[in-house]
């Protein structure tokens, strides 16, 4: 009762236009669309404290926003992990599949939490105590919205973002992956690199991906690729989440044999990956950063770091 004469009285005063009047309106999330898997970094040629961050970003009617990430930064240095998912059976060489270290976890470990405003085509978020960012969004379907990063005040350089209103546990399973058309997939980047010592952004785009064919494994949880130089996985990293996290492992086969290793353990590459699912549950690719931290030339140190995002999409 209290409650319903609160808003009433709210109501009169405005009405009147009297003094302490509010007007609560909800906020339109945006393009209407309330779940979003974003990838975002801070990448410069001339740093070598490089980082990237793969997270949800979860909209409310009420201009809230909750977010949960993963985070790599040539600041920590870290060694991958293994997922516990082995490509049996299919192109690619029986390996365990590897990942960004922590991505196998259960749950993100970090979280942000704040406010968004859509102005026009402009989203703008407030993190609590953590700065802002912004993207300009588009729908590049009905179904589907995408935000194209603008700028931030902490940093981050680069990003990519997809989403709609499919439920978090809305994903594409690995044969449906490997049924899907990979031909129509873009592939867009802002790769942090070296080049003899001397660091550069690699950045550009191509269609298709470098794998166009998925070979199903044993497990419902990989698929395997081979080309004439490079083995290829694709696995989700976790068996308890209900979440849109895949991750790519690839690395060159003669890295491999000159080690005498059948499975590669230097510097392989791993990139964790979060699925792009429109409303309706149909998949579009991925946003996703490589974190492939140094593990294996001590006096390299960072230079042998390769540290970026990426988008493997429909509408790059």
């Amino acid at each position: 009762m209290r409650r319903i004469l609160s808003v009433g009285v709210a109501i009169v005063l405005l009405v009147l236009g009297l003094p302490g009047a509010v007007a609560a309106q909800a906020t339109d999330a945006p393009a209407g669309m309330h779940r979003f898997t974003v990838a975002v970094g801070g990448l410069s040629a001339d740093s070598r404290t490089n980082w990237v961050r793969l997270a949800t970003y979860s909209f409310t009617t009420d201009g809230q926003v909750f977010e949960s990430h993963f985070h790599w930064s040539q600041r920590k240095r870290v060694q991958r992990s293994y997922t516990g998912v082995v490509a049996r059976d299919c192109v690619a060489r029986e390996c365990n599949v590897q990942t960004a270290n922590g991505f196998q976890a259960t749950s993100a470990p970090e979280e942000l939490s704040g406010t968004y405003t859509v102005d026009g085509s402009t989203l703008r978020i407030s993190w609590t105590g953590n700065g802002w960012e912004e993207w300009t969004v588009s729908q590049p379907i009905d179904t589907l919205a995408k935000l194209t990063f603008a700028g931030s005040s902490f940093g981050a350089t680069h990003g990519y973002g997809y989403g709609s209103n499919a439920e978090w546990s809305d994903r594409a399973s690995m044969a449906e992956i490997a049924a899907f058309d990979h031909g129509t997939l873009d592939h867009n980047y802002h790769l942090w690199k070296t080049d003899a010592g001397d660091p550069y952004i690699d950045e550009g785009s191509g269609s298709p991906f470098w794998v166009t064919d998925w070979d199903r494994c044993t497990s419902s949880r990989c698929l395997g690729a081979r080309t004439p130089a490079t083995e290829y996985y694709l696995a989700t990293p976790n068996t308890t989440s209900n979440s849109r996290r895949d991750t790519l492992w690839h690395w060159r086969t003669a890295l491999a044999d000159g080690r005498g290793e059948y499975c590669y353990e230097g510097n392989s590459h791993v990139k964790p990956m979060l699925q792009i699912i429109d409303s309706d549950g149909g998949f579009h690719g991925w946003v996703a950063v490589e974190a492939s931290l140094n593990q294996t030339v001590p006096d390299q140190g960072a230079n042998a770091d390769d540290i970026g995002v990426f988008e493997i999409s429909e509408f790059g």
